[in-house]
């Protein structure tokens, strides 16, 4: 071998691996580095509604926290390793936040499987739009209350609220653990899945909801294909839905719960 061609074949051979090096860094799973910030640390008001708490930011936000009865007064304990759940609405849907999703997620079905705490977080309008600013909101709340477990956070969303929990996760993969997404439609690029193939994600559209199967089902596929642990759940003429806790994944015998309950029990 001449020495041209040996220094060319040396100099692909680097190329190469420092690409696949490159490659391999930018999936490796990252451990969540919260971010301080006053203004999503801090509240103007707080004050207790029923077994829920409602607080408002500084920067603006309001959002209702349950929190299981082991870690009230207990916010600090570290050991708790309390599960958070995060929900999202949909477009000008800001009610059905707490007296639906919320509710459904201290239903005991789910705190049967695992206590859990719920965090029902309100857009600043009528729907989500500043991932930075949200990503902030949950970091300086789990900064706040140190018996939540920052390793095991889920996302929960509708409509709009799925499209936005969906972008959420794929701009920082290392918030969630979990993203359940009922009539989303976000679509990924293929980098943005490679980073997530982490995620759990429970993922479900309609063939009937006319506008959003058509941008959500692709991704659905994507998901179930290159995501852990991963389920797209596609129904026939369910409409404009979001994930209950009795569904179940259609061609399967996986309901949502056993879904839900291999996510919040995983080990780290």
């Amino acid at each position: 071998m001449s020495r041209k061609v040996l220094i060319c074949t040396v100099t692909v051979f680097l190329v190469v691996a420092l690409a696949v090096a490159g490659l391999v860094a930018f999936i490796q799973p990252k451990e969540l580095d919260l971010t301080y910030d006053t203004d999503y640390y801090y509240t103007v008001d707080s004050k207790p509604f029923g077994q829920w708490k409602y607080e408002k930011l500084l920067a603006g936000y309001s959002y209702y926290l349950y929190l299981p009865p082991e870690a009230r007064g207990n916010e600090n304990d570290e050991s708790l390793k309390i599960p958070l759940i995060v929900t999202f609405h949909g477009s000008c849907s800001k009610g059905s936040n707490y007296s639906r999703y919320g509710t459904m997620f201290i239903n005991s079905k789910i705190q049967n499987i695992r206590h859990c705490a719920v965090l029902v977080l309100n857009a600043r309008g009528e729907y989500y739009y500043n991932l930075e600013d949200t990503a902030l909101v949950i970091e300086n709340l789990l900064m706040r209350n140190l018996c939540l477990d920052k390793t095991n956070v889920i996302g929960f969303g509708h409509s709009q609220g799925a499209y936005f929990v969906s972008r959420l996760s794929f701009y920082k993969p290392e918030l969630f653990c979990a993203v359940i997404s009922g009539s989303g439609y976000y679509q990924p690029t293929f980098l943005e899945l490679l980073k997530c193939r982490h995620v759990n994600y429970w993922w479900g559209n309609s063939q009937n909801d006319l506008g959003i199967y058509e941008q959500g089902h692709p991704t659905g596929l994507k998901i179930r294909r290159w995501c852990k642990n991963s389920f797209y759940a596609e129904y026939e003429s369910r409409g404009h839905f979001w994930v209950e806790l009795n569904d179940v994944c259609p061609g399967t015998d996986v309901t949502f719960l056993d879904w839900f309950k291999s996510v919040v029990n995983r080990r780290n």
